[in-house]
């Protein structure tokens, strides 16, 4: 039996703040919490871990991001409009999948995080063996997952007439796209179905990893597949999580395609018969609220990400005020370019205040609910993930105020307003996932991070070169054109 003591613990969003308190685990599961002293007598003999001054609480759920540790700016990606954005990763081959991969795990353990959902991605080499990489690297680390499947049909160079795309394009990068290669993802619906039961047998021996699917979104998967993929979701007990409206591009043509709701096109072909979980969201117009508050979907918010890619701010005030379940992912591109989850939250949680003198947003509590529980649901976990109770998984966090509570407000007052509006994850001073401390401020773990960001940076500086930069640079710009996204900004 291990003991944690701590000043304060939170146990779940809205719960009764317990000082000079305790959490007791044994294996992976929470047995007990109250105050201390009475965890001390009850369970005599145990091992304590001291946090001191430290609040524990939840661990906190990355709803959406893919699993770059390096960030695509440290990738050599500059920030633009999201297609040309997308269309630059086209010059180069992947990196070492599992250390970017494991980079990533041990960012977010850093900064108290406990659970994520990994988008779908692919870097364009064997898929089969990208996923493999990628479980193998979140099951290293101790980070728990949900790992998506990709899909895509359609829409691969542009959405709606690839045609009179290619026909925009100098004769080189023309050529470049006609080459053709191979399939994105697993291919067609079968061999996705089949890969998603291949992967969870593969991994049935390790409970952190699990897997849902990841359709690409609305402009790049079929009606066809989308409900195929439905089906099976549901039947297996599993998720769909994809991208949804998330640039002007898209939300022009999925509304010239689906009409006024893209969500309530996809309640036709029966998605929400599923669980399901979509990201981005900024073009969402009340209809689509409506339907994602009634079928349960989980919104989940990427701000940073919407912002620097010049899609402009997610509608979390409006997805508050409908009474939409919302969450928040880093995306790989927060606002800082970091894994900081504390600071992004912050980000979404001002970005859901309403103007005016009643200060209509959500509270503390709404916040920490989005950052935990909302999260789970939206990765698919089981029911009460983002809760710390008996019996639940023992995946917590201790945040230490020392750095930001210079006046110890938290030591008298409800911490959760001052934590949530100051704390970074430099503040984080221990995540434990299924009973192991997987992240403390200790050298081990400042030298296991250093390493595997040296090791991802090598592979990153070795990778081949697939598409010159004047072709990729033309493909770009026929985008922008295409679409109508603006010129990135002058560079130096």
């Amino acid at each position: 039996m291990l003991l944690l003591k701590a000043a304060a613990v939170l146990p779940f969003a809205g719960g009764e703040t317990i000082r000079d308190a305790g959490i007791a685990v044994s294996n992976d599961r929470i047995v007990a919490l109250g105050r201390f002293a009475e965890l001390r007598d009850r369970f005599e003999g145990s091992q304590i871990l001291d946090l001191r001054q430290a609040i524990i609480l939840p661990g906190l759920v990355n709803a959406h991001q893919h699993g770059r540790g390096l960030s695509p700016l440290l990738l050599g990606y500059h920030d633009d409009a999201l297609e040309p954005w997308i269309a630059a990763r086209r010059r180069h081959g992947p990196p070492d999948i599992y250390a970017v991969t494991r980079l990533a795990a041990e960012e977010m353990l850093a900064n108290g995080v406990t659970a994520t959902l990994h988008a779908n991605y692919s870097y364009g080499s064997d898929y089969r063996e990208e996923l493999a990489e990628t479980a193998r690297a979140y099951r290293d680390a101790g980070l728990r997952a949900t790992i998506c499947i990709g899909y895509q049909d359609r829409g691969f160079l542009t959405y709606g007439n690839e045609t009179e795309f290619l026909s925009t394009l100098p004769v080189e990068a023309r050529n470049a796209l006609q080459s053709g290669g191979p399939p994105p993802y697993a291919g067609s619906v079968a061999d996705t179905l089949a890969l998603i039961e291949e992967m969870t047998a593969r991994f049935a021996d390790t409970p952190m990893i699990s897997f849902a699917y990841g359709p690409a979104g609305p402009q790049w998967v079929s009606d066809a597949a989308w409900t195929a993929l439905a089906r099976d979701a549901a039947k297996r007990g599993t998720g769909l999580h994809f991208h949804l409206l998330e640039s002007p591009a898209q939300a022009a043509y999925c509304r010239s395609v689906y009409g006024s709701s893209t969500l309530a096109h996809l309640a036709r072909l029966g998605v929400f018969e599923a669980k399901a979980s979509f990201a981005h969201g900024v073009y969402m117009n009340d209809e689509d609220m409506t339907v994602s508050r009634d079928a349960g979907a989980v919104a989940v918010a990427n701000p940073g990400s919407n912002l620097r890619l010049f899609n402009g701010p997610p509608p979390v005030a409006a997805l508050h005020r409908r009474g939409c379940t919302v969450a928040v992912g880093t995306d790989n591109t927060a606002l800082a370019d970091d894994e900081d989850y504390l600071g992004e939250l912050r980000l979404y949680a001002n970005l859901a205040r309403s103007p005016g003198i009643d200060a209509i947003g959500p509270s503390p509590d709404d916040i920490l609910r989005t950052a935990t529980t909302n999260g789970g649901k939206a990765a698919f976990l089981p029911e009460g993930y983002g809760s710390l109770a008996p019996g639940q998984p023992a995946d917590l966090i201790a945040i230490d105020g020392t750095g930001f509570d210079a006046t110890g407000r938290m030591r008298t007052e409800p911490p959760l307003p001052l934590l949530l509006a100051r704390a970074k994850g430099t503040d984080v001073v221990l995540t434990m996932t299924d009973g192991v401390v997987r992240f403390a401020r200790r050298e081990q773990d400042a030298a296991r991070r250093a390493h595997w960001r040296e090791i991802a940076a090598a592979s990153v500086v070795k990778r081949e070169l697939r598409q010159d930069a004047t072709t990729v640079s033309a493909i770009q710009q026929a985008l922008r054109d295409f679409a109508g996204t603006p010129d990135p900004p002058c560079e130096d």
